[in-house]
């Protein structure tokens, strides 16, 4: 599923549902989760963007 999101939707907007999912599986509360998964979503893309210099894709939809 990830797979399919991170091409679909792209990398910030997957690694943030990912994130999310994985933080209600370890019995986060939903908030807190969805902030975490914003947070992870945007400054891992920041990262890798500028930091690293890999380019990721943004998803279908923003193309």
């Amino acid at each position: 599923m990830y797979a399919w999101g991170f091409e679909w939707l792209g990398f910030p907007v997957a690694t943030a549902i990912l994130t999310m999912v994985i933080g209600t599986l370890f019995n986060a509360s939903l908030p807190a989760a969805g902030i975490s998964g914003v947070v992870m979503g945007i400054f891992l893309w920041y990262a890798f963007d500028s930091l690293l210099d890999v380019t990721l894709p943004l998803g279908a939809w923003l193309n």
